[in-house]
């Protein structure tokens, strides 16, 4: 992918990548079911250039799903990384890292005179539970509370995310999966991503923005995992994205883009263990 290209957590791209298609989400936003083995793929995917944009981009980026000796699971899919430190079911807890990409170069006339932001590293933490019924007809429930910050390198305040999940086999060889989240930016994530400072509008010609904290998107997703044989799984994912809030109501949104975001993908992983 080129520099320009730009993810938030919500960028499912990363989910494309690790089969489960498919920010933030995500062990964040997008998880995989519980009973796959340890997964190591890539995938392909598109969505949006930047969040709130309408210009689509494509691009791939890898994923890997591992579960140490001592039951402590790692996910890293695409910019977003987690590692329980608890016991693999029931409660979660442990650190979280991801990778904000910066927005510039953008192909939107008008955006592309607004300032631009650097790539960042975000870090923090999350706390959720996981519960696996074992039944007749099995299934895995999953939810999350991710916070973030980059303390105050491109932007100040945090990120807290909220997440859920839901995974059911349709057959021994297929999942299917649903989610459901909601993110909350601080006033300083805000103003950096969807702010319009007095000198942004006089370049732009769009009206001067500062928001502040609050929700920032309602997401949700819909995926299916096919597994070929024991090696090899495939899969696809739709992810729905709606700004919200402060974020929604930004000039570049609003008169440049859309509050509706739209990312698809699929992708491929090898099994090993």
């Amino acid at each position: 992918m080129t520099s320009k290209r730009r993810f938030g957590a919500r960028r499912l791209l990363f989910f494309a990548v690790t089969v489960c298609v498919a920010h933030r989400v995500l062990a964040g936003p997008i998880d995989l079911p519980g009973s796959l083995p340890n997964l190591f793929g890539v995938g392909l995917g598109t969505t949006t250039e930047y969040a709130g944009g309408n210009e689509r981009i494509v691009g791939g980026l890898p994923g890997l799903r591992y579960t140490t000796a001592s039951g402590h699971l790692l996910e890293w899919y695409g910019p977003y990384a987690q590692f329980d430190a608890g016991s693999g079911t029931g409660f979660e807890w442990g650190p979280a890292a991801s990778l904000r990409l910066g927005r510039h170069d953008v192909d939107d006339p008008v955006v592309s005179k607004i300032h631009t932001i650097p790539t960042t590293v975000e870090g923090g933490g999350f706390i959720g539970y996981e519960y696996i019924h074992r039944g007749t007809v099995p299934y895995r429930l999953r939810g999350e509370l991710t916070v973030t910050t980059n303390a105050g390198a491109v932007f100040t305040g945090s990120r807290l995310s909220l997440n859920g999940s839901a995974w059911l086999p349709l057959s021994p060889r297929i999942f299917t999966g649903v989610g459901l989240g909601a993110s909350w930016a601080s006033g300083g994530f805000n103003n950096t991503y969807f702010g319009v400072t007095s000198e942004d509008s006089m370049r732009s010609g769009l009206p001067y923005y500062s928001p502040a904290s609050g929700v920032e998107q309602i997401t949700s997703w819909l995926a299916c995992v096919y597994q070929i044989d024991r090696s090899w799984y495939a899969g696809a994912l739709v992810f729905y994205q709606r700004l919200t809030g402060p974020a929604g109501d930004s000039p570049i949104v609003v008169q440049r883009g859309t509050r509706n975001q739209l990312t698809f993908g699929a992708g491929a992983a090898y099994a090993f263990r």
